[in-house]
């Protein structure tokens, strides 16, 4: 067997990706209250309305954008458990960084050049691609970049792009950026002299799409509330500004200093960096640079922008794949070893745990402490870390839990109520006792165990990743 080295980038470019998924394990910190919330709407054929998961705001009303991935997610759950879960991941993060490379290709890009810009971008992405609504988000985000690419070489296909819209009016908050990718396909076109009716259509119609969801206006109303509200921006670090002195943060910005760089130094050529391409990349820098949040995005859209500035600069001159020139038997020993690998690290080999499925195939999901909370009388009041909050919502379903990761319903006074509590002290005792709390699960040098243990609450599990003390 032989391989052409433009073949074995492409390799690279998908396996590498595909063997990191799987060897990071899945936060279960917004992942296990998804799965929860799927299994409800598939059990109940109805989306929630309601709060009914926790005691601090039980009855609030919930918007429930996400139900459509919380439906696959929940689906996946129930045909192959967290393992097939953790394959998917695996599978959403090569479709979109494989959509990536098609697109930089699609753009001029040599495929050499298109398959490390998406092994970069991965890079740096890597933060955000926890298996949550947000993933499948960032999938067809990559979608509509291909889309954009191929729109004149295949222009029929191009109305797949709404219906792409669609979708992820029902799976995640970011569906608001989908204007913005249909939109740089229609400034494009016009900039170029191109036909751009099409492009413009697409866009009107992209954007009506976002509207296709059991909520109809109101998701752009709770999309634009987390950009704005100032409580999520003070309690959640992923919608506070991006900070150069994060490891994230610092890569991020050295990213955008390198880009912006390489994108003024070819615009001193008439025709290679056009007015849009420039717009685009400070648009997508500013939303990368106004949350953590937002870093997720830029990844992608930068090698998008810098793909298509490449083929303007040096136009492919690569052979096409199927026709790729000096294959040879290294290459196709790289490829095959890199296949072993993904195959070795696929999580079915590994020790099952009765919880979590595999052992360390979880992160965030304490699986004797969610067992102790599982045997507790039904209908306890938790007071637990909001990390852990959501993995003890899937499998300790009769119990109540003070704070979970959906911080869009937690008022302000609940949000500070949890905060004193776990600073402990004589404060985080009255808070307890005035909410109600009867069971706390904790960290075993988390500052309130001293304190609960001196009040006299009653320790009835004990392991090496935490503590739960009931009220006597």
């Amino acid at each position: 067997m032989r391989l052409s080295f433009d073949r074995l980038w492409v390799v690279l470019a998908l396996a590498l990706p595909a063997l990191l998924s799987l060897l990071v394990p899945l936060p279960a910190v917004d992942l296990a209250y998804q799965v929860r919330a799927g299994d409800e709407i598939l059990a109940t054929g109805a989306l929630p309305a309601v709060d009914t998961w926790t005691f601090t705001i039980a009855g609030t009303p919930w918007l429930d954008q996400q139900w459509l991935a919380q439906l696959l997610l929940a689906a996946g759950y129930r045909v192959g458990g967290w393992e097939l879960l953790a394959v998917s991941r695996a599978a959403l993060v090569v479709l979109a960084f494989g959509l990536l490379l098609a697109a930089c290709v699609e753009r001029g890009a040599p495929i050499r050049i298109a398959a490390v810009l998406s092994l970069v971008a991965f890079l740096l992405a890597a933060p955000a691609l926890a298996l949550r609504p947000q993933l499948f988000a960032i999938a067809i985000f990559a979608a509509l970049l291909w889309l954009v690419a191929v729109r004149h070489r295949a222009p029929r296909l191009y109305w797949v792009a709404p219906v792409l819209v669609a979708l992820w009016a029902n799976v995640h908050g970011s569906f608001v950026l989908a204007p913005l990718i249909l939109g740089y396909g229609w400034l494009d076109d016009r900039v170029a002299h191109r036909e751009s009716r099409t492009s413009l259509v697409v866009l009107v119609v992209g954007t009506l799409a976002t509207l296709l969801n059991p909520f109809l206006a109101g998701v752009w109303q709770y999309a634009l509330s987390f950009g704005t509200d100032p409580v999520i921006h003070d309690t959640v670090s992923e919608w506070q500004r991006t900070s150069p002195l994060t490891v994230p943060g610092a890569l991020f910005y050295g990213s955008v200093a390198l880009v912006l760089l390489f994108a003024w130094r070819q615009s001193r050529v008439p025709g290679r960096v056009r007015w849009p391409d420039a717009a685009r990349l400070v648009g997508w820098a500013s939303i990368g640079a106004w949350a953590e949040r937002g870093l997720a995005w830029w990844p992608l859209a930068a090698a998008f922008a810098v793909g298509g500035i490449v083929g303007r600069v040096q136009p492919a001159a690569t052979t096409p794949l199927h026709r790729a020139p000096k294959p040879n038997a290294f290459n196709a020993a790289v490829a095959i070893t890199l296949g072993t690998l993904v195959v070795v690290a696929l999580p079915w080999w590994r020790p099952p745990d009765p919880l979590t499925g595999r052992e360390g195939l979880l992160s965030y999901a304490p699986s004797d402490l969610g067992q102790a909370l599982r045997d507790s009388p039904s209908g306890g009041r938790v007071y637990a870390q909001q990390t852990w909050a959501s993995w003890f919502e899937w499998v300790a379903p009769g119990q109540l839990e003070f704070i979970d990761s959906r911080f869009e319903l937690f008022p302000s006074d609940v949000l500070a109520s949890y905060a004193r509590i776990a600073g402990g002290g004589e404060a985080a005792l009255t808070e307890l006792t005035a909410r109600g709390v009867d069971s706390v699960v904790l960290e075993r040098d988390a500052p309130l165990v001293e304190m609960v243990r001196g009040a006299g609450w009653t320790l009835v599990h004990d392991d090496a990743d935490g503590v739960v003390y009931r009220k006597p």
